[in-house]
């Protein structure tokens, strides 16, 4: 039985016993006894809702956490428990969003050296559409490429935002591949190149740019329908002699006494968060950095967190709490020997915070202390993140090899499962699938 309501009106109090008469009527004919005919509503609701399609529009998903629904998913699999896999034709660590039942990477082709987003259905893995663009090339790490910036997408549009020769380039495009609006900033550069990743919140898109040369760094808030900008935040290096360090994170959104915040965190400029309708400065911390952020900002229960590191592990890492006004409270601090993740974003979850290191060690601490509760060796390198579903904690490797371990206190690897190339981009959880995006193909394996 298929059921569903209209959203309650606040106003319409008369008709409220209406709805919860049926709502307890329809489940009693479920043959559930229930305690109350409120405790059916509730019921009622929460099952409409989960019935709906689920998003999963940016990097992480639903605001950046990580956190998706799935039932039954295997905790080991083969290629017969694949619903589809699809080969690529080109390179990419950006990972794949979902918006209703399409799907949404880019991908980078070294041989004509243009830059594609690809949209797919989600059901059945069959091209929609591609859209194309040459790319300038411009300086990049080793292990980075032209297609690392994860897209976010809304009802109306796929956003984009990456570098491309010296400038910064964010566009929109509709769900039918069409461009909307295209926009740049000059003078871009980085020592490892582009990597952060587009949100939306509030309405506002919001995007960062560096620049290595001219030692100074932008956030911006665009509105997402015209491409125009309603907010310009700068972030300067203090001191002519310092070295710019890029942030390559992506920034998050979290309640703040009631009111959102965006979240960003850059090494030379520390951590602010902005209002996201005007990108008003609401708190701000400097703190005492050193090395790159590359790995996201994590938040949940009112704490935000990010590492920053070098040369493969993470060497420093802050939690905060952040008030509305003044300095945040610093609630702990950690080092290169606490089991610090570099590239991977940590899991916030029920209370505690699960750190996925680059070398495949995976430490679980007391979120509001940071005291360890394990740390355990998985094995494998990786920079994808972790995500979690169906009481797992889920993560591949760049040697081909997909993880699940248990979701809580205790360790315990549930599975491994071998992979035809390497991870690097985070999987995404949407109307019960799992979509891995590897280093050739995108695949998807259903829940039962």
């Amino acid at each position: 039985m298929s059921l569903a309501i209209a959203p309650l009106n606040p106003v319409a109090k008369p008709v409220v016993p209406a709805i919860v008469s049926f709502a307890t009527n329809c489940i009693q004919l479920l043959g559930m006894k229930l305690r109350t005919p409120f405790l059916a509503l509730s019921l009622l609701v929460t099952v409409s809702l989960q019935s709906g399609a689920q998003e999963w529009p940016r990097f992480r998903g639903e605001n950046g956490n990580g956190i998706g629904r799935i039932s039954e998913l295997p905790e080991e699999f083969t290629k017969a428990a694949f619903d589809w896999a699809v080969k690529l034709d080109g390179i990419g660590h950006s990972s794949p969003v979902l918006w209703g039942k399409k799907i949404f990477i880019t991908i980078f082709d070294p041989e004509k050296k243009s830059r594609r987003v690809e949209c797919f259905d989600s059901e059945s893995g069959k091209q929609i559409w591609a859209w194309s663009k040459t790319v300038t090339e411009h300086n990049l790490h080793k292990h980075n490429n032209f297609a690392s910036s994860t897209p976010v997408a809304t009802k109306d549009a796929v956003y984009l935002v990456w570098g491309t020769g010296e400038q910064t380039e964010a566009l929109a495009l509709s769900l039918d591949g069409k461009k909307i609006w295209q926009r740049t900033w000059p003078a871009f550069s980085s020592d490892h190149g582009f990597g952060a990743s587009p949100i939306i919140s509030n309405g506002v898109l919001i995007l960062h740019t560096d620049s290595v040369m001219d030692k100074k760094s932008l956030v911006a808030g665009l509105d997402p329908k015209t491409g125009e900008t309603i907010w310009e935040v700068e972030r300067i290096t203090k001191g002519a002699d310092e070295k710019h360090l890029t942030a390559y994170n992506t920034p998050t959104v979290m309640d703040v006494n009631g009111s959102p915040t965006v979240v960003v965190f850059q090494t030379n400029d520390g951590w602010k968060g902005l209002a996201p309708a005007t990108g008003e400065l609401m708190w701000e911390y400097g703190g005492d950095y050193s090395l790159r952020s590359v790995g996201s900002i994590t938040s949940g229960d009112g704490i935000v967190f990010a590492s920053v590191g070098s040369g493969g592990a993470g060497k420093h890492a802050t939690a905060l709490r952040p008030g509305k006004g003044g300095e945040p409270e610093v609630l702990y601090e950690l080092g290169i020997s606490d089991g610090l993740s570099y590239v991977p974003t940590p899991l916030i979850h029920d209370g505690l915070i699960y750190l996925w290191g680059d070398g495949g060690v995976l430490t679980c601490r007391q979120l509001e202390d940071g005291k360890e509760v394990y740390r355990e060796r998985v094995g494998g390198n990786f920079f994808s993140s972790p995500v979690i579903a169906d009481g797992k904690i889920l993560c591949g490797s760049r040697d081909g090899e997909f993880v699940a371990v248990k979701l809580g206190r205790k360790f315990e690897i549930l599975g491994r499962s071998p992979l035809s190339s390497g991870m690097n981009a985070t999987p995404a959880i949407a109307n019960n699938r799992l979509f891995l995006r590897t280093d050739t193909h995108l695949i998807s394996i259903k829940g039962r």
